[in-house]
């Protein structure tokens, strides 16, 4: 059976509008304003903080997100206990630097970390037709998935959003011991092939540096999942991209 691999995020499951939804009700929690703008503010001092933080680097928080590490687990994470406490730090210090800087009272910036991870923990969703593209595409490929990402967070995501027995194997970033654009990531997933006599049919993600280099380090075509359905992106040389809305056209275009 040909073998789809597909990413989490922003493929499969919401992040990015969730994302954006979750940000917007801790700001109105504490009564600021939670317009487009408050909101863009808010991620930028996210993003920023993020891009600074000495373990930005460290094993499996590499490629992580700025706003998924301040939802993080805070128990069998598998992270080590001092770098554990030092992103617990870093979620208070970013919340004080946002409703400092929309002029709110950062002695509420507690409250704001914990109403985060309430709101961003419930509005854990698939995209809209995923269900169904993944039935479908289910009848004619093993699907897997290739994710960046502590290991403890994204089968969470996995489980809670109910992909787990419409997948057949997860890659996690985490547990392989590098990012998917790492040359290595690919040879894991060759090595996975070889053992169960399967061969990567396409990849589909949304990310042009990560997804779209995996599928250019496997020597395998790939779908990149882009809002109009057609973009400029990046394209790794000798990688034969496709562009989707959504992984629905995916299952449509899908001739293999």
């Amino acid at each position: 059976m040909n073998v789809l691999v597909l990413d989490l995020d922003d493929t499969l499951v919401d992040d990015t509008r969730a994302t954006r939804e979750s940000v917007a009700q801790v700001l109105v929690s504490v009564d600021l304003a939670a317009d487009s703008r408050a909101v863009d503010q808010a991620l930028s001092h996210i993003r920023k903080m993020w891009s600074r933080h000495p373990h930005r680097h460290t094993g499996p928080l590499t490629s992580v997100s700025g706003w998924e590490v301040l939802w993080l687990p805070t128990e069998c994470s598998g992270l080590p206990v001092a770098v554990a406490d030092s992103l617990h730090r870093h979620e208070i210090r970013v919340w004080q630097a946002i409703i400092e800087s929309l002029r709110g009272d950062p002695g509420r910036a507690v409250a704001m970390a914990r109403t985060f991870r309430a709101c961003r923990r419930r509005a854990l969703r698939l995209l809209p037709g995923v269900e169904a593209g993944l039935k479908v595409l289910g009848q004619k490929h093993a699907l897997w998935v290739a994710t960046n990402g502590l290991p403890a967070q994204q089968r969470m995501k996995i489980a809670a959003t109910g992909l787990e027995p419409l997948l057949d194997r997860a890659l996690i970033s985490g547990e392989v011991g590098v990012s998917k654009a790492d040359p290595r990531f690919a040879e894991e997933v060759g090595q996975s092939l070889r053992q169960d006599g399967q061969r990567v049919c396409l990849v589909v993600g949304d990310s042009t540096t990560q997804d779209l280099q995996l599928a250019g380090n496997g020597g395998w075509p790939a779908a990149h999942i882009c809002p109009e359905g057609v973009c400029a992106a990046d394209v790794p040389r000798g990688v034969v991209v496709s562009h989707a809305p959504s992984l629905a056209q995916v299952s449509v275009r899908c001739g293999c």
